[in-house]
């Protein structure tokens, strides 16, 4: 069982998982014009980091479910690996390498997050931890590409952009370290470590760890759909807004920041207010995403009022608690740790293949189309999480 000082350290590791990942980014057209590869290209790096993102965590939560593994050390090493990449990132001179790098750097992100996220969750009785990961992932995804565009804009050189970024990189590292071994703490301390009501807590999981794993899948099911939601908004919301609701470019991309600030602030709601009931959560907040997806396909919305703003904001604040929602109630029903590490693998998958899919679906069917097919993957996510809320609802019970 972790102290509530592990646990911070373990949150604190998500902002060095999110600079790791967020750094190139930024860097797109720097790299493009210095190896004169074309930007569009930049997609396979893209689309091999989170390949290798999903096949780390999923292949550590398999390994865990048969051995143990030193699970906390693995975190520590996946740091250090992200920083020192990091580090030289500026001085790559060619695209291979780049790509490499960037696997690397990626499967040491999945790593990071996928037991990051499941010693929080299966350590705490509380869903506090995991949201307060969630913010300092949100924070460092945040301070990534500003730093980096701010140092551009200073016109500081790249190898030294890089060995900054990697130093701080290094710096959150050496925090989560101290943080997680605690040198100061006697063995005594050590072992006095878990308090009786999360002794209590960890029992309840135990008893509830033999709920079916088809139940399981169709979790698994709602958290790849909805994450091919929130990132085919994210890659492709600010399209639609600009080339059918005929905004301006700087509008396409507000609506952007109103999803994403919608998002955060739901979050935050969460991070103060505890969840009772995670179910009637979930579908309150798919609820909110139809009604907001309804609203963008109604003729107001292709108007120049702050219809599509405001119908925006509220699909960010009904994606907000989903993905830790789906995390924290695995904990509770399944509680089993590689089971947690598969379902954070399960939103890489989401994310690896979103944007494609919706892509290619609107390639089809056209851009104008592109809320009707929110709206289908809506019904997949609701469909999906009515199926498991209705085969854990025994667990439940008895869990009350």
């Amino acid at each position: 069982m972790l102290n509530n000082v592990r646990r911070s350290g373990l949150v604190i590791s998500l902002a060095g998982f999110a600079i790791s990942v967020n750094t190139l980014p930024a860097l797109v057209s720097w790299f493009s014009a210095r190896l004169g590869v074309p930007i569009a290209s930049f997609g396979l790096i893209f689309l091999l980091q989170f390949a290798s993102y999903t096949l780390c965590s999923i292949t550590v939560g398999k390994l865990h479910a048969t051995r143990k593994l030193p699970l906390l050390g693995i975190v520590i090493g996946s740091l250090a690996l992200s920083s020192f990449f990091l580090f030289w990132i500026g001085s790559i001179k060619s695209f291979a390498m780049l790509v490499l790098i960037m696997i690397l750097v990626g499967g040491a992100g999945g790593l990071i997050e996928s037991i990051g996220t499941t010693l929080i969750t299966s350590s705490s009785g509380s869903n506090r931890m995991l949201y307060t990961s969630q913010f300092f992932y949100c924070l460092g995804a945040f301070l990534a590409p500003l730093g980096v565009g701010l140092l551009l804009s200073l016109d500081v050189s790249l190898p030294v952009i890089g060995y900054m970024v990697g130093l701080f990189s290094l710096f959150i590292g050496s925090i989560v370290t101290l943080l997680v071994y605690q040198p100061w703490r006697s063995n005594r301390e050590e072992v006095v470590d878990q308090s009786p009501a999360e002794a209590e807590v960890v029992l309840t999981k135990r008893e509830a760890g033999e709920v079916n794993l088809l139940a399981f899948a169709f979790l698994f099911m709602t958290m790849v759909s909805y994450v091919i939601l929130e990132s085919s908004v994210a890659n492709w919301f600010a399209v639609y807004v600009h080339d059918v609701l005929k905004q301006t470019s700087a509008n396409a991309s507000f609506t952007l920041s109103l999803y994403w600030m919608g998002m955060g602030l739901s979050r935050l709601f969460f991070l103060i207010i505890r969840i009772k009931n995670h179910p009637k959560t979930l579908l309150i907040h798919i609820g909110m995403m139809v009604v907001a997806t309804l609203a963008l396909n109604l003729p107001v919305a292709k108007s120049s009022g702050i219809a599509p703003f405001l119908a925006i904001f509220l699909l960010g604040v009904g994606c907000g608690p989903i993905w830790p929602l789906l995390v924290e109630y695995c904990s509770i029903i399944f509680a089993r740790e590689h089971l947690l590490m598969y379902l954070v693998g399960a939103g890489s998958i989401g994310a690896l293949s979103g944007p494609v899919i919706t892509a290619s679906l609107f390639s089809l069917f056209g851009l104008q189309r592109m809320m009707a097919l929110f709206l289908a993957y809506l019904v997949v996510i609701f469909l999906a999480a009515i199926v498991t809320i209705a085969m854990t609802a025994r667990h439940r019970t008895k869990l009350v």
